[in-house]
């Protein structure tokens, strides 16, 4: 039976957006992401007239531009904020249906559409005050255009607006239009009309995002303000001692050489990041930070995938195929062996050989499908170059794998049912697997809200075992009847302590120092970022918040990360707040190379009575619930 009526893709829409208002302005209320506080201070800086002192590694100033104009017309940035995401995010879900109608039925549409909207990582991002999603949104609409069945120049044109409209936003945007000028040149064998379509994107794209070109190259000298050494300083797995003075050495002096200091580490890194540590953020391999349509369960997401591009290539089984895949599957298997790891690298095994029959079967592929398939593949190819610390970063190229795994659970999972019964039971049994696909993300979302919108709470172990504590799946739907008391929303505690320092003489010319950015948000005051390890083992406490023995990477480090944005240190900046917390118990898995610890051990600041915390530190606050301490610094 085929969907005719228009009105199911706008109630997943209108719903998507109803219910995420609803979560973003009750239970998100506190603004404590530290990226979309960071890129608003960019923007008012480079409003201001600073931007040859502002630097932002790995995002151009469009967004942070954007958001501060904004925020100015129409005040409360948080709020803004999280409505430019909510929209962008609403937005997504709306174009999906359409991406997909282009190519496949009403079903495999609206069964598309759903997985969108019930995506955990989506959902999250569409509440968060951040500026991930706007460039997301610019590029899936994209896609609509290059999607269709007859491209016009109208579509190119229109769709290389987009591209480079999200290109001023997030640089990811480069990547997809190199991905879709390769679909253009290869789609038929009509070369003029391809390589004509190929230049009109390309010109279109750089007309619309030549203002930031300009700004980048008139302020910076450079067409690209962004640091790819700093990158791969702070997330590449394999580093060296040597290598990582090295390249902190290049990133503090501005010279880019991380790739080719040591090409043999480098190339490390990229196929680990290639093989599995990307990968492992679309299909989980390892990791609850995924794109997945099954999130809690490792790999499982790999079956509707690649069972639905198997369908989608129709793929017989005749000789150059089977000779094809059995000796890619060979030779990839030898190589891992002779100078790979197994462990990192098994997942080439499937990719290789699928890649290659996908090449050899290039025909039977719907060539409005193409651009999809073209997509994830020059996407990891590029994006390798460093790991992806987080999910959202590849939603972009989510859209193919969604399209997929719709075409798996329509066509694909049907068929095999019926092997085993009618062709009745395969169509309920199929329904009941939806069902319980799109069941475990809505509880998957509803942990990943509660996680990352209620603060958790360390037990005796540093483990956690408040709101965002994993007890297992009988633990979890058990505690759903369990009466409990409310929990605080997290960041309400930065805000009282931003509350209070607001009420200091002279705050908003003063600097405050510590992690979080949301404290100097709320205080309206300058910041200076550290994250407790810098200087030296010895230094005293006041050698540490005058950063009088700080490396000059850890100066820069603290330079670019604090508001206002002092790349070339001009502002030779004094705290005369200091905010001091526990320090976790570890940081997550996103920063790879472990720090000597030779910083000074500043624990001593939990006790306000310890006789060694300086005469000159007054204790204005102190949480007996966080432990977090507020020190005003008298010079």
């Amino acid at each position: 039976m085929q969907i005719k009526s228009n009105k199911y893709p706008i109630i997943v829409t209108v719903s998507f957006f109803t219910i995420l208002l609803y979560v973003a302005f009750v239970h998100h209320n506190y603004w404590f992401e530290y990226d979309g506080i960071y890129f608003l201070g960019v923007g008012k800086e480079v409003i201001a007239g600073n931007g040859s002192n502002v630097i932002s590694p790995d995002a151009p100033i469009g967004g942070p531009i954007l958001h501060a104009v904004l925020s100015s017309v129409f005040g409360d940035a948080f709020a803004i904020g999280k409505l430019i995401s909510l929209f962008s995010g609403t937005g997504i879900v709306f174009f999906s249906y359409y991406i997909i109608k282009n190519i496949f039925n009403s079903r495999v549409a609206l069964l598309g559409q759903l997985f969108i909207a019930f995506n955990p990582i989506l959902q999250l991002s569409s509440i968060q005050a951040l500026n991930d999603l706007l460039p997301v949104f610019l590029i899936v609409s994209s896609l609509y255009f290059i999607t269709k069945k007859n491209l016009k120049p109208s579509d190119i044109i229109i769709s290389g607006a987009l591209l480079g409209a999200a290109f001023m936003v997030r640089y990811q945007a480069l990547v997809v239009i190199i991905a879709i000028i390769i679909f253009l040149l290869i789609r038929n064998r009509k070369i003029r009309i391809n390589l004509s379509y190929g230049i009109i994107i390309s010109v279109i794209f750089l007309i619309v995002c030549s203002p930031l070109l300009v700004y980048n190259y008139t302020t910076h000298g450079v067409l690209l303000d962004n640091d790819v050494d700093f990158y791969l300083l702070q997330l590449s797995k394999y580093q060296t001692d040597e290598w990582h003075k090295r390249v902190t050495e290049s990133v503090v002096g501005n010279r880019a050489n991380a790739i080719f200091l040591d090409f043999d580490l480098f190339l490390k890194n990229y196929f680990y990041n290639l093989s599995y540590h990307n990968p492992s953020r679309l299909f989980n391999f390892d990791t609850l930070d995924n794109l997945s349509i099954f999130p809690a369960i490792s790999f499982l997401g790999t079956i509707p995938v690649f069972g639905g591009l198997i369908y989608c290539l129709k793929i017989k089984l005749n000789r150059n195929n089977i000779i094809a895949t059995v000796t890619t599957a060979v030779s990839t298997i030898s190589v891992i062996f002779l100078v790979g790891d197994i462990t990192v690298h098994f997942f080439m095994i499937i990719i290789i050989p699928l890649l290659t029959l996908g090449i050899l079967n290039i025909r039977n592929i719907e060539k409005n499908l193409l651009p999809l398939l073209v997509l994830p593949v020059v996407y990891f190819l590029i994006i390798s170059i460093a790991p992806m610390y987080s999910a959202d970063l590849l939603l972009p190229v989510l859209i193919t794998a969604i399209i997929l795994s719709a075409i798996f659970f329509v066509n694909v999972a049907p068929r095999l049912l019926s092997h085993l019964g009618s062709a009745h039971s395969a169509k309920i049994i199929t329904i009941v697997l939806v069902s319980v696909v799109l069941l475990t993300n809505i509880g998957f979302s509803y942990k990943l809200f509660e996680y990352n919108l209620y603060d958790p709470l360390p037990d005796s172990e540093g483990l956690m075992s408040g709101a965002g504590a994993h007890k297992g799946v009988v633990g979890e739907l058990y505690s759903l009847f369990q009466e409990t008391e409310p929990k605080p929303q997290a960041g309400k505690d930065l805000k009282e302590v931003g509350d209070i320092l607001s009420k200091q003489p002279g705050i908003e010319n003063s600097y405050v120092m510590t992690r979080a950015l949301s404290y100097a948000y709320y205080a309206d005051s300058k910041h200076i970022y550290t994250d407790f390890m810098a200087g030296m083992k010895n230094d005293t406490i006041n050698q540490f918040v005058t950063r009088e023995n700080w490396s000059p990477y850890d100066i820069y480090y603290s330079n670019i990360s604090s508001y206002p944005v002092d790349k070339n240190n001009l502002y030779k900046s004094t705290a005369d707040y200091l905010i001091y917390q526990p320090p976790p118990a570890h940081f997550g898995n996103t920063t790879w190379y472990v720090k000597p610890v030779t910083y000074p051990d500043l624990q001593i600041l939990l006790d306000p009575e310890n006789p060694d915390i300086p005469s000159n530190f007054e204790l204005l606050y102190k949480s007996d619930a966080t432990q977090t301490v507020v020190y005003k610094i008298h010079h």
